[in-house]
């Protein structure tokens, strides 16, 4: 999408974040210094979820983040519908809204 895009009020048509059965299939890639990685940590600790984190200040961690995602931006929460087939989400919202629609769902 481009900028003018953008302004114009157009939306970006993505695919719908997948479910999975369990919460080992997710992972957080973060930083600690990050305030929106925070939020969403705050509401994986409030659902009680073990959900794996992966610190992008590790070269591996954000090398998997650029190779996967596309972007370095983080919080962003890593999806494995299937194996070896990977659904990459940004924007802290949005992992939040992913986390009590599916993972908090359990609960």
């Amino acid at each position: 999408m481009s900028l003018f895009d953008w302004l114009n009020g157009a939306e970006e048509e993505r695919a719908p974040a997948p479910k999975v059965d369990s919460v080992d299939k997710l992972a957080l890639y973060q930083r600690a210094w990050c305030p929106y990685c925070e939020r969403v940590k705050a509401v994986i600790r409030e659902l009680d979820l073990d959900i794996r984190e992966c610190d992008t200040n590790e070269p591996e961690h954000l090398q998997a983040l650029m190779a996967g995602g596309g972007q370095r931006m983080v919080p962003c929460l890593r999806i494995e519908p299937e194996p070896g087939q990977y659904f990459w989400l940004y924007e802290s919202a949005d992992i939040i809204a992913y986390l009590r629609r599916h993972a908090g769902a359990d609960k």
